[in-house]
Order: C-alpha cells, then sequence, then structure tokens
C-alpha cells in the first residue's frame, strides 16, 4: 500500500492565521462523534426491537397448545411451538448482545470525546496566542514604518533648513533637534518591531509543535474509531447471521418432521389409539304386547316416502245390547 499524506501534512494555512485546515480536522472529529453516537441510538433501538420480538414470540408459543392433533401433523405442530420459543430465546439473547454493544461503543466514544477537547483547546490556546501576537507585531511594525517616515521627513525639512539663506539659527537648531528626536523614536520603534518579531517567530514554531502533535493526536483517534466502528458492524452482522441460521435450523426440524407425515398413517393412528370397538347395535324388534313375538321392523326402500296405513272398512252400526244381556266380547283378529 502506498503511504499517503498524513493530518499533519495536509492541513496547514499559507496564512499565518489562517485556521481553515485545523477546523476541517476539528469537524472530522465532531462527525466521527456523531456517528458514533448514532451507532449507539441504533444499537439501543435495535436491543429493544428484539427483546419486544422475543416476548411476542413467547406468548405466541404459549397460546399454542397443540395437544388436540395427533401423529406426526401433531408432532409437527407442536415442534413448531417447541422452535417458536427457541427462536424467541435467539432474540433475547441476540437484544443482549446488542445492549453490551451499545454500552461498549458509547464508552468508546466518551472516551475518544475526551482525548478530542483535550487537543482541541490545548491548539486553540497557541492558536489564539499566534493571533495575539501577530496582531501586536503587526501594530509595531506600522509604528515603526510610521517613525521611520518621520525621520525622513525630519531630515528632509533639515536639509531645505540649511540650503535656505534665510533660515535663522534657532530654527536651524531645531530642525536638528527633530532630527535627533525622530531618529530616536525610529531606532526605538525598530528594537520593539524586532522583539516582537522575534516573540511572534517564538509563539509561531510553539503554536507549530503543538499543531502537529494535535494532528497526529487526531488521526491517531480516527484510525482507531474506524476501525473499531469497522469491527463493531462486523460483529453487528454476525449476530444477524446467526439468529437467522438459528431460525433456518428451526424450520428444518420442523420440516424434517413434516416430511414423515402421511395423512394415511396419522389416520390410522388415530384410529388404533382412540378405536371404541367394531361391532355395531343390532337392530331394535317389534314386539307385540299380546303373545309377545318379536318382529323385524319392516322399512320401506330407500328413497321412498313411507306408505300411509290403510283406513278399515266402514261397518255397520251395532245395536246397543238389551240391559239383561252382558256386552258381547270384541272380537280381535290378528
Amino acid at each position: 500500500m502506498t503511504r499517503g499524506l498524513t493530518f499533519s501534512e495536509a492541513f496547514w494555512d499559507s496564512d499565518i492565521i489562517g485556521t481553515y485546515g485545523w477546523e476541517t480536522l476539528c469537524r472530522r472529529m465532531k462527525e466521527g462523534r456523531k456517528v458514533c453516537t448514532e451507532v449507539a441510538h441504533y444499537l439501543k433501538d435495535r436491543a429493544k426491537a428484539e427483546a419486544d420480538y422475543s416476548k411476542a414470540l413467547q406468548n405466541l408459543a404459549r397460546k399454542a397448545d397443540g395437544k388436540e392433533e395427533t401423529g406426526v401433523l401433531g408432532e409437527s405442530w407442536r415442534n413448531l411451538k417447541a422452535q417458536t420459543e427457541r427462536i424467541a430465546s435467539v432474540h433475547e439473547e441476540a437484544s443482549s448482545l446488542f445492549s453490551s454493544y451499545m454500552e461498549e461503543v458509547t464508552k468508546f466514544n466518551e472516551e475518544q470525546t475526551r482525548v478530542k477537547k483535550q487537543t482541541e483547546e490545548n491548539v486553540k490556546k497557541y492558536i489564539q496566542s499566534k493571533k495575539n501576537e501577530f496582531q501586536k507585531t503587526m501594530s509595531l511594525k506600522k509604528t515603526y514604518e510610521d517613525k521611520c517616515k518621520d525621520f525622513n521627513n525630519a531630515e528632509e525639512t533639515l536639509k531645505t533648513a540649511k540650503s535656505s539663506v534665510t533660515t535663522k539659527k534657532n530654527e536651524l537648531e531645531k530642525a536638528e533637534s527633530k532630527v535627533n528626536k525622530a531618529k530616536d523614536n525610529r531606532e526605538n520603534a525598530d528594537m520593539a518591531y524586532r522583539s516582537s518579531v522575534d516573540n511572534l517567530e517564538s509563539t509561531r514554531s510553539t503554536w507549530e509543535r503543538e499543531t502537529i502533535q494535535g494532528c497526529n493526536q487526531f488521526e491517531d483517534l480516527e484510525v482507531k474509531r474506524i476501525e473499531y466502528l469497522r469491527d463493531l458492524l462486523w460483529r453487528i452482522t454476525n449476530v444477524d447471521s446467526t439468529v437467522c441460521l438459528n431460525h433456518d435450523n428451526c424450520s428444518e426440524s420442523v420440516r424434517n418432521i413434516l416430511e414423515n407425515c402421511d395423512v394415511a398413517t396419522d389416520i390410522q393412528d388415530f384410529i388404533e389409539n382412540n378405536k371404541s370397538g367394531s361391532k355395531k347395535p343390532d337392530p331394535v324388534l317389534y314386539e307385540n304386547y299380546y303373545n309377545g313375538k318379536a318382529l323385524p321392523p319392516s322399512r320401506p326402500p330407500a328413497g321412498l316416502p313411507l306408505a300411509l296405513p290403510k283406513q278399515a272398512p266402514a261397518r255397520p252400526p251395532v245395536k246397543p245390547p238389551s240391559p239383561t244381556r252382558p256386552p258381547p266380547r270384541p272380537n280381535f283378529r290378528l
């Protein structure tokens, strides 16, 4: 792999008080913290979702009794209930893993945030010192330039006074005094300006050294963050793969039993375990009240309506017996 640029090589500004490069790195550190926070929120919500799903599956399995079905189909149905409970347990374990990952990434993010804040505040302090020293130096430079101009003007005035025949002695002395004073002011301004430049360079060197350390620290944090999140996301997907694999294994367990489910076999299994007997009840016979003989019931052919009983022929009216004779005995014929 070809070595690329590092943070300490790629985020500088040509302007001595420019901060765009450093602000870019600080923004990247802030974005990295936000990503870690988003991952933590994802894991928190994912753990809750897995826990809720596990609870729903457990309730679903409890409602499925499965006692009424018999044979291999009944075994399959009861195994499906058991496998549902197993899947619920798998999702409960996944919820626990996601919760532990959430706590882990939160601690990692907090530690990174602490180091980022410390590094950023340290470099920011030197940035401000460099800026203040630079502004002071620019102010002293202007003062020095103004004093140089004042000295040049005083010298020009003195030269003019010397060349003029009308210049009085006291005016000449006064002009010479102004030159001397302007010269002293120029030298003092020059010394202050030089001293400020030296201080600025010392401050700039310190800032540069601290900034390089800060860049290296930020790059080290970013490397650790990317490596950590890459590993964490890999572990998250491994949990998903494990859950899916367990789902499939549970389904395969039910399918293996269903492959042995034969309709005729299940019917015979029910018959053998629940049969009550093979002897049908005898027909109920007609029994005459007077002679005690039992006759089988006469049944019309299937599909035909029952025939109405024939009416007996009309008989002539019978005279009532005389009071002195007993009534005749009825003559019943079978």
